[in-house]
């Protein structure tokens, strides 16, 4: 079942590990790519570390659309997304697993985009509508969710906002994480 707006639509922490054991799937010119999300970041409200933080922009104005929407940028050459929850909050896609067929090939925010084929033209995309990317629902447990500090940034880097799945190799470094709860389905 496809993700809705009520799914996206809370806190986005509580977003990021409900993503986890989801489908990503874009679709492009008849063929598509998709991966299971093994790895997030959560970007809240008031959150330092948001390029929400200081409000609205042209590069930041997706962060504040519809909840389902895909928040894309770039930064060092490459391509990150994310898919926004609340006004101005979201969630980094830090890892997936693409199958057997291409390991690893979609381990870390960059890598991920590139595999399937997330560019700076999906920026904006309703992933709830909309026919080139979509968010497909778990149906049963993934199995326990690893929390640890976000990395990569330098403010509130210390925020226990990094959620991934325990024993997946997709997973980016580092590997610095503590168990969580086993997660239920979303």
């Amino acid at each position: 079942m496809r993700a809705g707006r009520r799914f996206f639509d809370r806190p986005a922490a509580r977003v990021a590990r409900d993503l986890l054991g989801t489908t990503l799937r874009v679709r492009s010119n008849g063929a598509s790519r998709s991966v299971r999300i093994v790895e997030t970041e959560a970007y809240v409200r008031g959150d330092p570390a948001s390029h929400a933080f200081r409000g609205p922009t042209a590069r930041n104005r997706s962060m504040f659309s519809s909840p389902g929407t895909l928040y894309v940028y770039r930064i060092h050459q490459v391509v990150c997304a994310n898919l926004v929850s609340r006004h101005g909050e979201a969630v980094l896609l830090r890892a997936g697993d693409a199958g057997s067929l291409a390991p690893g090939s979609a381990s870390g925010p960059g890598r991920l985009c590139r595999f399937l084929g997330i560019s700076l033209g999906d920026d904006g995309r309703d992933t709830v509508t909309g026919a080139r990317v979509e968010v497909r629902l778990r149906t049963g447990r993934v199995g326990r969710v690893l929390i640890g500090r976000r990395v990569g940034i330098r403010k509130a880097a210390d925020r226990p906002l990094r959620f991934a799945l325990e024993d997946e190799p997709s997973v980016s470094r580092p590997r610095s994480f503590r168990r969580g709860r086993r997660s239920r389905p979303g």
